[in-house]
């Protein structure tokens, strides 16, 4: 399809205008909707836009915040996690590239943190989640149990709430099966705002990967160009990459997104 005039996507750009602010409409399998299409177009302006000082931050900010406004307040009151219950901070935590320069630059303003992170990248570098479980390896952003970068952490730490408090001691202080009751509102709008956020990396023509946390904020605070390298295409976070493929079902779903918003931005 032929890409739109300038005047055709600034028109399209200011009808977005009266849906961005409102929750993502979810679809029964977050495929591309009005509501997505413009969450994603937003993401991509932010990404692109050379007066910020941050895009990447401005980018995640946005979507995290999309996700919070998009979660039921009745799901977000089903949770037992409150300030000061910090069990599940011991894993390993995936992210984007723009969510890991938005930790970066939280951190450039707590070098005691910082310094933490690269300290704990040395010992959980290549550490599968299982020996990371089993050892009791806890996240270095933490401070008398709560997360202090807590505006700034990842997505998925923002979803990743329980329902059972003694189902989370079990699992993360016990080494029982992980069985973690969570509310599925969280797990299906973390899941909807990663394809956003991943199909605006892809449409700003930027590396879209996932990295593991520790190796990659370490790479970030190691160069103070690094987010606008990889704003200029440049893949700084290579060799942290999380494993694992994308699921076939939500990678055929971001090409759709993808495909049909290509034109419009």
């Amino acid at each position: 399809m032929e890409r739109l005039s300038r005047a055709e996507r600034r028109a399209l750009l200011r009808e977005d205008e009266a849906i961005i602010a409102a929750p993502l409409v979810m679809a029964r399998d977050a495929r591309a909707t009005r509501s997505m299409d413009a969450h994603v177009r937003h993401m991509v302006k932010l990404l692109r836009n050379p007066a910020s000082k941050s895009p990447c931050s401005d980018a995640v900010a946005y979507a995290t915040a999309l996700f919070e406004r998009t979660v039921p307040k009745s799901a977000h009151d089903k949770a037992v996690c409150r300030k000061g219950c910090s069990f599940c901070c011991s894993q390993l935590v995936t992210l984007t590239a723009p969510e890991t320069f938005f930790v970066t630059s939280a951190l450039r303003k707590r070098p005691d943190l910082a310094a933490k992170i690269v300290a704990s990248d040395q010992t959980t570098r290549g550490m599968s989640l299982e020996a990371r479980l089993a050892t009791h390896i806890i996240c270095p952003l933490l401070e008398a149990d709560a997360c202090a970068t807590y505006a700034a952490r990842p997505l998925g730490c923002h979803a990743f709430v329980s329902v059972n408090l003694d189902a989370c001691i079990a699992t993360f202080r016990h080494n029982a099966p992980p069985q973690i009751p969570q509310p599925v509102e969280h797990s299906a709008v973390l899941y909807a705002c990663r394809l956003a956020l991943m199909a605006a990396i892809r449409l700003a023509d930027l590396p879209a990967k996932s990295y593991e946390m520790n190796g990659a904020v370490t790479l970030a605070l190691n160069d103070p160009e690094s987010e606008q390298r990889w704003l200029a295409g440049e893949d700084v976070l290579g060799g942290t990459e999380a494993g694992g493929d994308t699921p076939p079902d939500a990678a055929a779903i971001m090409d759709r997104i993808v495909a049909s918003l290509r034109p419009t931005v």
